[in-house]
């Protein structure tokens, strides 16, 4: 049975973007000890490399993601970890839950393919009942907030960034599902001031308070 493992970054005040939805200007403030650090890349890219299907959502987000990773690829002036990031995106199968993406939408990306919003659970379920490496969902808050109410997650990688997201900024989580979190472990990044805690998922039994 193959796991389903959610990696996504937290600011300290519980937030996944600031009140313009983009991610950019969170780091207008962010402490100077800390630019250029690149611990939170590599340690996504082996999340990455040991996944064996990436799940992203949203038709402009996801194409924008694979986009930009292609982009890696020629750019010389990309760090290694970024660039070995952007193969293993060419390489692994990826799977867009979108209700709009059309043949031609995914033509550049050959090793993706889409799933219709209706039908993500029945994939995700039919996913994890094969044997083989984790799923893997990076970003894509929507989505796995729904696989968690679901109980279909397994792990939640979260690292918390040293920075405020501010008033109207997107709360992490959509609602108080019914699961329980158990600490597996934590890490600390020393040159970037993030920490790294991964946990259990399970969800809780009905009836149980």
């Amino acid at each position: 049975m193959r796991s389903l493992i959610v990696s996504n970054f937290v600011t300290l005040d519980g937030c996944y973007e600031d009140a313009s939805r983009t991610l950019v200007p969170l780091f207008e403030y962010q402490h100077p000890d800390y630019h250029g650090d690149d611990q939170f890349d590599h340690a996504n890219l082996e999340l990455l490399e040991q996944a064996g299907t990436l799940l992203l959502a949203g038709h402009v987000s996801a194409l924008n993601n694979l986009r930009y990773w292609q982009g890696v690829l020629d750019d010389s002036d990309a760090t290694d970890v970024r660039r070995a990031f952007a193969r293993r995106i060419a390489q692994i199968e990826v799977i867009i839950v979108s209700d709009h993406l059309t043949p031609d939408d995914l033509t550049p990306f050959p090793t993706a393919r889409a799933v219709k919003i209706a039908d993500a659970e029945a994939t995700v379920r039919a996913l994890k009942a094969q044997d083989g490496p984790p799923l893997l969902i990076q970003l894509s808050r929507l989505l796995w907030n729904d696989l968690l109410a679901r109980g279909l997650v397994d792990e939640l990688h979260l690292t918390t960034f040293p920075l405020l997201a501010g008033p109207g900024g997107t709360p992490l989580f959509t609602g108080r599902p019914p699961v329980q979190f158990r600490l597996i472990r934590t890490q600390t990044f020393p040159g970037s001031g993030n920490v790294l805690t991964v946990w259990d998922v399970s969800r809780l039994a009905p009836g149980t308070s």
